[in-house]
């Protein structure tokens, strides 16, 4: 079965200068998630994009070297198609037949869509239990640690979190809804919750996030995509 989707031409958010398609979730990336949901549906997918991206279709390309379920083309599609793959406004990936290619992407912003597809990974991370073994760790029901974390004792951790490789934490509580990406140093005294901390970020000594997408040079509310002033 083949499906398509059309990721218009219009301003998007990035993360890190990434798009969409490209941005964290866990150890993988929006599109390999995506691409794990249709697998399970035996299907593959045609991502039309309406301007040239060749940086960013080369990027997908090189994540499906051995099994390519995924093409990248450029326009949109001549003929209507029998089914349409899109991710909706409560972050779920949907598989739908019909004649009408649907936007990728939902009309709001796209952090808050990217965010409710992190707290669906979260949910079923908490639910399932880690599919990784080999890289990361459930040390508790819903939290999950990557390899190589150096974590002081008084760390409290609520479910549902997710912490990637390499991270150090001193003293903070974490969760729930939060995911420290790979990396990171998380100072003593911080809270974290219901956000995202993107890899390789630095957060200081007594600072609260909540509600927030942590990335290289600030922080957005990711319900509205709008930078915010942490103290």
């Amino acid at each position: 079965m083949n499906c398509d989707a059309i990721l218009h031409d219009k301003p998007r958010q990035s993360l890190n200068d990434e798009p969409f398609l490209l941005w964290e979730i866990g150890q993988r990336r929006v599109i390999e998630h995506w691409m794990d949901h249709l697998f399970r549906s035996n299907a593959t997918m045609t991502l039309w994009l309406e301007k040239d991206d060749e940086a960013l279709a080369a990027a997908i390309r090189d994540t499906f070297p051995l099994c390519k379920r995924v093409d990248v083309k450029s326009g949109v599609p001549a003929k209507a198609t029998d089914f349409c793959t899109y991710v909706d406004a409560d972050g779920a990936i949907q598989l739908q037949r019909g004649s009408t290619v649907i936007s990728l992407l939902p009309d709001q912003p796209t952090t808050k869509t990217w965010f409710a597809m992190v707290k669906k990974w979260l949910a079923e991370q908490q639910k399932f239990g880690t599919q990784l073994p080999e890289i990361e760790t459930q040390i508790a029901p819903g939290v999950i640690i990557g390899h190589h974390c150096s974590i002081s004792k008084d760390t409290v951790f609520n479910a549902p979190c997710w912490i990637g490789s390499g991270c150090t934490i001193s003293g903070a509580t974490i969760g729930p809804n939060a995911v420290i990406g790979e990396e990171c140093i998380i100072a003593s005294g911080a809270h974290i919750s219901d956000s995202y901390v993107l890899s390789r970020r630095f957060i200081r000594p007594n600072t609260r996030l909540e509600g927030v997408v942590a990335t290289a040079r600030r922080f957005l509310d990711h319900a509205t995509g709008e930078p915010v002033f942490q103290s």
